[in-house]
């Protein structure tokens, strides 16, 4: 059992070690690029300790979402002992109510700082691809730099909302605050 919990573990560390390194042009295929943050956001999440273990944790997106149809391969997939399910919050209020994981999408970038305020007193990690969403107060910020997935990561926030995330994810982090 822990053989196989450890397996697992390094199965996902390596995906996501396979999105940091450089590959086909992501910004010349959005779509290619919002897949690959998708497998990002879950393998994050495998290497995240959450204050709340439910046997369903919901990734949300709030706002218009980039994703297209890539999150749906999310549905369902395990997560520990738990499970993802998805959700798409029509206001902020009701996201952070109902969420444990959410993308904040760009289209709810003027109030950005509020959201992640909100979200940090209820346990939800959230993540962006807004520039400087980290230094607004969100966990995870998403970018493309140099053709590959990179992130930021607000330290304080994470601790504030008792979301723990591996030491060895960290680590490719491009800035921790």
């Amino acid at each position: 059992m822990i053989i196989s919990r450890m397996a697992r573990h390094c199965k996902g560390l390596c995906v996501l070690l396979g999105l940091l390194l450089p590959g086909p042009p992501l910004h010349a295929v959005p779509a290619a690029e919002y897949a690959a943050k998708a497998a990002f956001i879950y393998n994050i999440a495998l290497f995240s300790k959450f204050p709340n273990t439910n046997p369903i944790v919901r990734l949300c997106v709030l706002g218009r979402s980039p994703f297209g149809n890539t999150l749906n391969a999310l549905e369902g997939k395990p997560l520990g002992e738990s499970a993802i399910a998805l959700a798409y919050p029509r206001s902020g209020s009701e996201a952070v109510a109902q969420c444990q994981i959410l993308f904040i999408s760009a289209s709810e970038a003027h109030h950005l700082d509020l959201l992640a305020e909100s979200a940090r007193g209820l346990g939800v990690m959230t993540i962006s691809d807004i520039r400087g969403a980290t230094r607004l107060g969100v966990m995870l910020e998403l970018a493309v730099e140099n053709q590959r997935i990179v992130f930021d990561f607000n330290g304080p926030a994470a601790r504030t909302a008792g979301i723990v995330v591996s030491s060895k994810v960290l680590r490719l982090a491009r800035t921790v605050y």
